[in-house]
């Protein structure tokens, strides 16, 4: 590992329940994605399976879990371009009525998150989330675009919007093994990498001002659009349980599945 090589850009909570949802969905657990999540109650539901088949009952709900952490592409968690397949696919099927969006994550990769809320408020079939025990960050972002979002509990965990990421600077522990890293740059590539190794190197202003900012922003603004009026605090990552969301206008009411 490279100083450079661990920045990926997240929209994350940091709460209890990462670790034991992570655990879940994992390649060292041997389960994948698409056979953990837990299968819909409801004969009205119908997964991803059936989202193309003209078979299915009319007026079916297509069922949209957002499990664990949130990944561009991955095949052992969930992928936000796998869900955006999906949610044109159900749209698509004239069976198919209305989406249910599911959510108990605490967040994730921040790419493909944008595009997703546009897609769901761009689909012309209602959309409703439901809120398990969480639902932070990328987790939100998810469902923000929504028509209506309710928590299943009381004690569900909402909110924390916003954007971050971590440098993880291996230097002592690379020195502590005997190993010395040079990286070497051409004197016409004065800027190459190093923002992000500033950012390595504990100075991160640039970096926050350049790429977390921009997307905070874009996260924020796209909240405001979907849900009106949000208090202060939540667009400046509160985290609330399911009253206090209600309140700072994150989430409509409660309900089960």
């Amino acid at each position: 590992m490279t100083k450079t090589s661990k920045r990926i850009i997240a929209f994350y909570g940091k709460v209890p329940q990462t670790a034991q949802i992570n655990q879940i969905f994992s390649p060292k657990s041997g389960i994948k994605y698409k056979d953990a999540v837990p299968a819909p109650a409801s004969s009205a539901l119908v997964t991803r399976y059936s989202f193309r088949d003209p078979d299915i009952e009319q007026g079916s709900i297509a069922y949209h879990p957002v499990f664990g952490d949130i990944r561009m592409d991955s095949y052992w968690r969930f992928s936000t371009r796998q869900f955006m397949k999906d949610l044109k696919a159900a749209e698509e099927n004239p069976a198919i009525s209305a989406h249910l969006i599911h959510v108990n994550s605490p967040g994730g990769e921040a790419f493909g998150c944008r595009e997703a809320f546009q897609l769901i408020r761009s689909l012309q079939k209602p959309v409703v989330g439901l809120i398990d025990s969480l639902a932070c960050s990328a987790g939100y972002y998810l469902v923000a675009g929504c028509d209506k979002i309710f928590a299943s509990s009381t004690f569900s965990e909402i909110g924390c919007i916003g954007t971050m990421a971590a440098f993880y600077n291996d230097d002592k522990m690379m020195e502590d093994w005997g190993y010395t890293v040079h990286e070497y740059y051409s004197h016409l590539s004065t800027r190459k990498n190093k923002v992000f190794n500033d950012a390595n190197d504990g100075d991160g202003e640039e970096y926050i001002t350049r790429f977390l900012d921009p997307m905070a922003q874009d996260f924020i603004d796209n909240v405001k659009e979907a849900r009106g009026e949000v208090s202060q605090e939540a667009l400046e990552g509160e985290t609330f349980y399911a009253a206090e969301a209600m309140a700072a206008g994150l989430i409509d009411g409660a309900a089960s599945m």
